[in-house]
């Protein structure tokens, strides 16, 4: 297992200034149904608003010995705007998936400004009896949300369960960075449940930073 990130020292050519590389995070492991088309959509970010795009990591210093497509089940494809589409076809089998964001100073360019590695786990379970999963929200809708330093943020996760009262949500797991506080799962009625996020930032976090939510039912 291996991983590498590439970043260029020097200023840019368009504006003199330093690049800021992309962002990129998701939750892992990631389970999927056996047999079933998983669409898995990596969030990503750019503050300097560059053209970006995802790969495969190759190489031994990319992916070392989980270098795709061989690592992964048959078919599995990735696009360059992040969405991956993978079906496991074994109960119990474990994938790692390997990925590289790179970001370009416009769309025509072929060489990066800089690559940076997003690596996550992709379990194959038994299918759910329910074929909807369930869904989360935040309460903005937005998908990007400003916010000043020193404001305190707050608002909620909204999770929907699409499989009656026979199934419920045991969790709203979230990815986020330092200072992120996610209060206790909520449920409202039978469909949905929430919880309350909040956050602070500091002058050391100005920049994107994304958060990833995903609801866990039983």
């Amino acid at each position: 297992w291996s991983l590498a990130s590439h970043i260029i020292l020097t200023p840019r050519s368009d504006n003199g200034l330093y690049n800021n590389a992309p962002v990129a995070t998701v939750i892992s492991p990631i389970y999927i149904p056996q047999n079933q088309s998983k669409v898995i959509n990596i969030p990503i970010a750019d503050a300097d608003g560059d053209p970006m795009r995802c790969r495969w990591a190759s190489g031994t210093t990319e992916c070392g010995q989980v270098c795709p497509p061989g690592s992964l089940p048959s078919g599995t494809i990735i696009f360059p705007n992040c969405t991956v589409i993978i079906t496991g076809t074994v109960i119990g089998d474990w994938f790692a998936v390997t990925v590289v964001v790179e970001d370009f100073i416009n769309s025509s360019s072929t060489t990066p400004l800089s690559s940076v590695p997003i690596q996550f786990l992709v379990d194959v379970v038994a299918p759910s009896p329910c074929t909807t999963p369930p869904e989360v929200y935040e309460l903005s809708e937005a998908s990007c949300t400003p916010i000043t330093v020193g404001q305190t943020y707050t608002s909620q996760l909204i999770a929907i369960n699409y499989c009656g009262a026979s199934v419920t949500i045991t969790d709203i797991a979230t990815l986020s960075f330092p200072g992120m506080i996610r209060g206790n799962l909520i449920q409202y009625n039978s469909t949905v449940y929430y919880a309350t996020l909040s956050w602070t930032p500091t002058i050391g976090e100005l920049g994107y930073q994304v958060m990833c939510a995903m609801a866990v039912d039983r």
